[in-house]
């Protein structure tokens, strides 16, 4: 191997390598840690309350009754800032995030869906997250500076639904 490609291949190591690190290093746990417990393992529910078809999403907080009929109970939780329930665009399956914005750290900063991107943005810092198969991770603005991906939820199937659970 020539000399000129040697060094050529070193640093394409090196830069994959810190392509890779930089991928490892996004931290989904800027939020304070709170329950969550939403309950949608009945097929009424789920057809309801959940999210059928890639592109979907549902917003869940039980401070401010989202959605307003969803029978909440007792044990129900919804973490730090509300639950984001999304329909994946690659696999089908639902995914979910806490709606804090993880650059604010606050419970009433939150992101919402942009219907034009799919993104889901935070109103106050700007940042964009890749929620609809990107597994929260930053897109731009802060949170890609600070390396800062939602916080996600566990989604398990029981029954005819699922459970959103952390």
């Amino acid at each position: 191997m020539s000399r000129f490609k040697y060094i050529l291949y070193i640093i394409g190591v090196v830069v994959s390598f810190g392509i890779m690190q930089s991928c490892i290093e996004i931290n989904d746990e800027k939020i304070p840690s709170y329950p969550v417990n939403i309950n949608l393992s009945t097929a009424g529910y789920w057809q309801t309350y959940g999210v059928t078809a890639p592109g979907m999403y549902r917003e869940f907080n039980i401070a401010e009754r989202k959605p307003a009929n969803y029978p909440y109970v007792a044990s129900s939780r919804t973490g730090f800032g509300g639950v984001l329930l999304v329909c994946d665009i690659f696999s089908g399956e639902p995914m979910a995030y806490d709606m804090s914005c993880p650059v604010e750290r606050r419970g009433d900063v939150r992101i919402h869906i942009d219907e034009s991107s799919f993104d889901a943005v935070c109103s106050k810092c700007g940042s964009h997250y890749d929620v609809m198969g990107g597994w929260g991770s930053p897109l731009s603005g802060k949170a890609v500076a600070q390396k800062a991906g939602l916080t996600r939820y566990s989604v398990i199937k029981i029954g005819a639904g699922y459970n959103i659970v952390n």
